[in-house]
């Protein structure tokens, strides 16, 4: 009996939230008997230093072809590819899926597909708002401005992005696309893609732990987990905690780095003199998830775009803690029926509201979080019916066969 070989795709080996996805897919999948895993990402290909190789990539669209020539897969699983890899691998996909007969999927991160910003935010005199559902496929989300970079960059951003809809549809190109939320797919219909199966990321914290007690503190440390940039909204976050006199708060800890984190020292240097605010640096999740456990009560997810599945919901109730959640696109719905989401807006009358509520919630002993969708081997069985890896399809671990059929 044949062996299944599964080859898996991403722009990146590691940098955010999508490559540990990505990783965790491979990994669990290559953990099924029977089957093979080839990852392939920007360890394979040079990424692209000008606007044009970045948008289409020809020396990684090469090394893709080359690697599936070689490696011949039965299933091909794509994460993102628009960052760095480029529209440029899709035809190699239409291509060598013609002359192969193998399966794609791709698994929508993030809103490439139905709107020309991936964070689906447009632009109101350079203030990012979020694309409202319902402007999708309408004339109105042709208007609004989708960049800060001027007219004719707008204009020609559009133009590319509508040619390559036109040349590779994807719902020819992928049998299936995964999506991290109800509210993703929810975009992908209403942009006419319909070929379309919800299965929640994995979380990264394998086993649920018991929420602590706070019955007694009136203040709390906040935790910020992610990556320090504009879009991520933690600036914002923290201006509206000076605005309301960090009520209720007794210190924000922030675990990453990125573009924004020596300007954001500087902003709020008084913060972190009066130890209001303390950066932490990124850790490996192996140390990572134990500090947050130690340190934090809650964490916060301040994000100015639509996000799609932010991870940090999640494994935030994994650690037994509940999360303070900016209330806009994705995360206002993913991850409702965990039960740890506290949700505010970027006023300070809501976000004091928000940190009392979150207060009541601490103080509940008896508070329990909803998790079993979001466990790995849930995500592994979901992918493994999905993309109809043989021998493993609609079974238990414990009754799989020793083989893949693809």
């Amino acid at each position: 009996m044949k062996r299944c070989r599964v080859l898996v795709i991403n722009d990146y080996a590691s940098m955010g939230g999508a490559e540990v996805v990505y990783q965790q897919s491979a990994d669990l999948l290559s953990r099924l008997p029977g089957v093979d895993v080839e990852r392939f990402d920007d360890t394979h290909f040079p990424v692209g230093t000008t606007k044009w190789s970045r948008s289409w990539n020809v020396p990684a669209a090469r090394a893709l072809e080359k690697t599936i020539v070689e490696f011949r897969p039965h299933r091909v699983m794509v994460h993102n590819y628009h960052n760095a890899l480029s529209n440029s691998i899709l035809s190699v996909i239409a291509r060598q899926k013609r002359k192969l007969g193998f399966r794609a999927y791709h698994t929508s991160h993030d809103y490439h597909l139905v709107y020309y910003n991936p964070a689906l935010q447009y632009f109101d005199k350079r203030r990012p708002v979020i694309l409202p559902l319902e402007v999708l496929g309408t004339r109105a989300a042709l208007t609004h401005r989708s960049t800060t970079k001027g007219l004719v960059h707008d204009m020609m951003t559009k133009c590319y992005w509508h040619a390559v809809r036109e040349a590779f549809p994807p719902a020819q190109i992928f049998e299936t696309i995964v999506c991290p939320s109800a509210f993703m797919e929810e975009a992908l219909h209403r942009s006419g893609i319909t070929n379309t199966r919800v299965v929640f990321n994995p979380s990264s914290v394998p086993v649920a732990l018991q929420p602590s007690s706070a019955a007694d503190k009136q203040r709390f440390k906040i935790a910020f987990v992610g990556r320090i940039s504009q879009e991520k909204g933690l600036a914002e976050f923290i201006e509206l905690a000076q605005r309301v006199n960090f009520h209720r708060i007794d210190v924000i800890g922030v675990y990453g780095d990125g573009p924004e984190r020596r300007a954001m020292e500087q902003r709020f240097a008084s913060l972190i003199e009066l130890g209001k605010l303390v950066f932490f640096g990124r850790l490996p999740q192996e140390e990572l998830f134990p500090r947050m456990r130690r340190f934090a009560d809650a964490v916060v997810v301040p994000s100015l775009g639509a996000e799609n599945a932010p991870l940090v919901i999640v494994e935030a109730a994994m650690l037994g803690m509940p999360a303070l959640v900016h209330d806009g696109g994705s995360m206002a719905t993913t991850g409702d029926a965990v039960g740890n989401k506290i949700k505010f807006r970027s006023e300070p009358e809501s976000f004091t509201l928000a940190l009392d509520r979150l207060a009541m919630h601490l103080a509940d002993n008896g508070r329990q979080y909803s998790l079993a969708e979001y466990l790995p081997e849930h995500y592994q069985q979901r992918l493994v019916d999905i993309m109809q890896i043989g021998g493993h399809a609609g079974t238990s671990p414990s009754r799989r066969t020793d083989e893949a059929v693809c």
